[in-house]
Parts: C-alpha cells; structure tokens; sequence
C-alpha cells in the first residue's frame, strides 16, 4: 500500500505539545499507520525545525523552517498546519499553491472573510482539505447520528446543552495572549463554542436562525509568565455563551456554555429529546474530544448506558479516518468549515445588536 507522507507545521520536542500528542500518536499507530507516514516537520527557524525532526526521528533534510519550504517538498503528500490561529491563512496560502492536501486546525481562519478566501483557493486548486472539527468524529456522536438518522427516537423535538468549565478563570500560559487580542479570532466563541455547536448541528442541522446573548462574568484574566508570576489585564472576550434557536429540520435549541470557577465541576450535559425516545450525553470536558461523555437512551425506567469505543487522544484520529475513507461529512473540509464560521460570525452579530440572526 502506498502511504500518504505527512509533513506538520508546528511540531516541537515538547511531549505535552497539541501537534505531537493529537497528530503524530494516532498516525504512528495503527491503523492510521497502514495510511499515513512522518515524514517532514516545519517551524519558525532552522534550529527549531532540525530539533523537532530530531526527536520525532525524521531526517533533518526534511526539516523546514518556513511552509513554503515543507510544500515543495517531494517527501510531503499532505500537510498539518498545528499553529496558533493568527497564522492559519499565512501558513495554509503556500500548501493550497503547490496543491497538497491539507490538515488545518480549528478555527480554519481568524474571520469568515479569510476561511472564504482559503476555501475558495481550495477548491480552485482542486485540493481535498480537513479542518480539526473532530468532535463529530468521535465514536459516541457517530453512534448518535445512525440512532437519530434509524427513526430510533422518531421524530427529534428539542435539544439542551449545557456545559460549564473553569478553564477561562485559571491562569491562562502567556502563549495564549493571543486569545486576548479582539483581532486574533480565537475566543470563547469561535473555539470552545463552535466545537460544541458543531456534532449538534451534524446530528440535528444548521440553524435556520438563532439568537445569543454573551456575557463576561469574570472580567481579569490572568497570565502565568515563566518565571512563575502573574500578569493581570481586562478581559476582552465573553466567557459565558447563551443561545436559543431553531434548526433547519424544526428543532428547538437551548444551549449555554458557562464559565464558572472550580466550585463547580467542570461538565456537559446533552440531552436530546424525540417523540419516540430521546439521547442523553454527559460528560466532564465540555471540548468533549479530550475526554468522550458516556451516552445513555431513554427507557421506561430511567436511563441506559450505551457502549461505545474509545477515541485516539482529542478524537483527531478519527478526522484521519474518516479523510482516508473519503466520508464526507464525518468530517469537516473548507467549504464545510466557512459555515461553521458563518455560524459564529451570527452568534457574533446575535450577542452585539441583540438581533435573530440566520447564517
């Protein structure tokens, strides 16, 4: 079998880094492994990039320090771009060039405007793309979905999210900065959010409208420098996201996505409610790719646990997966990721002008 060379933007030699525990773990084991292949690394300098090969054992002919560089290389099918998301657009314009396939984290781009344009390019150059919307790749949302789409619960009448996390109340690493920055397009919303509302709206359908009202309850955020100390400023994002609407296919939706500090536990409960049965998620991650809730249906007498396989860490294998079968739709592309964006550029408007948005 012929296997398809990956090379990644944004490895390092840090074992806890998200590029090595997320990407290279599931594709060095198998079954990705009869698919995929290591075989180049980019990054911000030479040194960097010959250090990250090093230790991921590629040769450091095949460590770049720019993506120019890992696109034209002979030795790369398919490229990883693992980079904080200010750079996406950047680092994605030069792979979509040289017509390799491509692997973007989530967000795909700052604002709708840039995920338009790189989705555009894309299918222009004719390249099949993949965007980390992993959780709709996950076993116990694909378990999910043939329940739904079976008639098992009839026909789907309502469904409620809610999900809490103290994760924006502790001191965020200066690294992530970034998230504080209005221009930088990562926040509460386009992330933790979007990640949530995305397997809904893969089960259930788009919003036919929506409205939202944010909120910052908890306005300091705290950085924690590397000498141990602190560095306080503003917040400038909402940390609470409420929203109600109603799908395309006629589903009401409530949905709220707390921040609360570590009195409470961090949790996500999602139920989903039929004429014939209904399906409850629960869990203790609300990105519930790092940690799968467990999924229950409703019985006569309470609730039944349905088994389900166990993920590769952050559910990013199944993207893997799904991209190497060609299921489209148990993954997200470009043109797939821009109505995401779409979707939170109306929560966006929603929140601001206290107006029923549609996408």
């Amino acid at each position: 079998m012929v296997l398809t060379r990956v090379g990644i933007i944004g490895l390092s030699t840090d074992p806890t880094a998200w590029a090595n525990l997320a990407h290279v773990d599931p594709l060095r084991s198998k079954p990705l492994s009869d698919h995929y292949e290591l075989t180049a690394v980019a990054t911000s300098s030479d040194k960097t990039a010959k250090a990250a090969a090093e230790y991921h054992k590629i040769p450091t002919t095949n460590a770049f320090h720019s993506a120019k560089g890992i696109a034209k290389s002979s030795d790369v099918d398919m490229v990883v771009v693992s980079v904080k998301l200010p750079l996406h657009k950047e680092l994605t314009l030069p792979i979509l060039e040289a017509k390799k396939e491509i692997f973007v984290e989530w967000p795909l781009a700052r604002n709708v405007e840039e995920a338009e344009e790189l989705a555009a390019f894309a299918k222009k150059q004719a390249v099949r793309t993949a965007v980390g919307l992993q959780a709709r790749c996950l076993p116990v949302i694909l378990k999910a979905k043939e329940m739904i789409d079976s008639g098992a619960l009839g026909r789907v009448i309502t469904t409620n999210v809610f999900a809490s996390s103290s994760m924006l109340v502790s001191k965020f690493p200066e690294k992530y900065r970034y998230f504080n920055d209005t221009e930088s397009g990562a926040n509460q919303i386009s992330i933790n959010t979007a990640h949530l509302l995305d397997p809904l709206c893969f089960l259930l359908g788009e919003f036919s409208f929506l409205n939202a009202t944010t909120a910052i309850t908890f306005p300091t955020v705290h950085f924690a420098q590397p000498d141990g100390s602190e560095v306080a400023a503003p917040r400038t994002f909402a940390d609470s996201i409420m929203i109600q609407g109603v799908t395309k296919s006629g589903v009401s939706v409530s949905f709220m996505n707390a921040s609360t500090t570590n009195a409470t536990p961090d949790s996500v409960e999602w139920t989903i409610s039929g004429e014939k049965g209904s399906l409850r998620l629960s869990g203790k991650n609300t990105f519930l790719a790092f940690e799968q809730p467990k999924l229950y249906i409703s019985k006569e007498r309470g609730w039944e646990e349905l088994q389900t396989e166990v993920p590769y860490f952050g559910g990013i294998g199944g993207v893997y997966q799904a991209f190497t079968s060609k299921k489209e739709g148990n993954y997200t592309g470009f043109e797939e990721a821009v109505v995401r964006h779409r979707m939170v550029e109306a929560i966006y408007r929603s929140a601001k002008n206290g107006t029923r948005e549609s996408y």
